[in-house]
């Protein structure tokens, strides 16, 4: 059964509850998923074969939907709670794949996701940094074309002095 006809259906089931009669749903029906009136007399007609079916589908639904906000209520209190940046963070992932997968269940995402981007991001270490600095804080003059040249810094020159990498995902 495609999403289509389980929504189809569901609405039906919906709008009889609500009071209205057969040939009103009819036509609610066939207008909200451009469908024949056909089709949604035959949903009628089959209803003992689908219903048990649908409710089950839409029961579970339910119950997975009920523990992941449960999960996100858990992590939204985490992040509140940390005392680090990294439990922080940890928390806000937990929150953002809860959401993504919520977003799926609810037909609001499609499952497929391209690959994430990475960034590296260079820590350098603040130690070297000011010893660098601090033994080269006098600027030199070249006296033959009098031209100011600035001290050059190992911590931007050097590769790997004092890095600490990291990957981070995007989300693009």
């Amino acid at each position: 059964m495609n999403a289509n006809t389980l929504e189809r259906r569901l609405e039906l089931l919906k709008d009889e509850g609500n009071g209205l009669n057969k040939r009103e749903i009819v036509q609610d029906l066939t207008q909200k998923f451009n469908c024949s009136d056909s089709t949604v007399y035959n949903d009628f007609a089959t209803r003992s074969t689908w219903q048990p079916l649908v409710q089950e589908i839409a029961a579970s639904l339910f119950k997975i939907q009920n523990r992941h906000e449960q999960l996100y209520r858990k992590a939204s209190f985490m992040y509140t709670q940390a005392k680090s940046d990294r439990a922080r963070i940890a928390a806000l992932n937990l929150m953002r794949q809860i959401n993504i997968e919520l977003a799926e269940l609810s037909g609001a995402k499609p499952s497929e996701q391209a690959a994430t981007e990475e960034i590296s991001i260079r820590w350098e270490d603040p130690e070297v940094c000011k010893k660098q600095y601090s033994s080269t804080t006098s600027p030199t003059l070249d006296n033959s074309s009098s031209t100011f040249a600035p001290p050059v810094s190992e911590c931007l020159t050097v590769e790997g002095a004092g890095v600490k990498p990291s990957v981070a995902p995007t989300n693009s």
